[in-house]
């Protein structure tokens, strides 16, 4: 560990580097990449993080270039599970991530009755996982919803409730889906529903936000 002892007058000694324990190779355009510092390095496990407004932009992290879904339009749920709209994203991790923790924050509210009853469901590569499964529910029930659950990518055997996996080297969509309790329970995502003290039409457009991690 480097420590402000190590260094005198700004300058680390060449004693206090291992032999070609910084090579050209681990230096692109003036950059150390998240992946050539030992984890713990700067405080944080995070190799990349992928965030963005579901307006369809384009973002671009080191595992390549993403397009975010386009939500311009409320979605009224049913009792049959449905895609959540702006949730889903077909993700590669980059090499050496372990953990990959997806985040979804979209408006929930009540729509033409006044309970609300809302169950999400959880998938990774067309399988749910069921230790996902989240219900939200109440009278007039109307603001910020987040969802969060960490995908365990190197684990040492597959769990599909779990969500484990043993690796991940290739695209995977992640995605919720959802249904309302039932006709006298209903849901509705991506509206505001009320604001400034009236009703609300608006559009509220959700946020997905996704980050590979790595174990110490």
């Amino acid at each position: 560990l480097l420590t402000a002892s190590d260094i005198t007058d700004g300058v680390i000694s060449t004693a206090k580097l291992a032999d070609s324990s910084v090579t050209s190779a681990k230096i692109t355009d003036g950059t150390i990449a998240s992946g050539d510092l030992a984890s713990g390095v700067g405080g944080s496990n995070i190799i990349e993080m992928l965030s963005s407004p579901c307006n369809g932009t384009q973002v671009t992290v080191p595992s390549g270039t993403y397009t975010m879904p386009d939500i311009t339009s409320g979605q009224d749920c049913t009792t049959s599970y449905a895609d959540v709209t702006g949730s889903s994203i077909n993700y590669t991790p980059p090499s050496g991530t372990t953990r990959v923790n997806y985040k979804f924050y979209s408006q929930i509210s009540y729509d033409t009755a006044n309970y609300h009853g809302t169950h999400v469901r959880f998938y990774l590569d067309g399988a749910e996982v069921t230790d996902a499964r989240r219900t939200f529910y109440g009278n007039y029930l109307a603001g910020g919803f987040t969802f969060e659950y960490t995908i365990n990518c190197g684990a040492s055997g597959a769990n599909t409730a779990h969500g484990d996996i043993t690796s991940w080297t290739s695209a995977k969509i992640m995605k919720l889906q959802a249904r309302e309790y039932d006709s006298g329970n209903q849901s509705q995502f991506h509206i505001l529903k009320l604001f400034d003290g009236a009703g609300s039409s608006d559009v509220v457009v959700p946020t997905l936000t996704i980050t590979a991690l790595k174990d110490s």
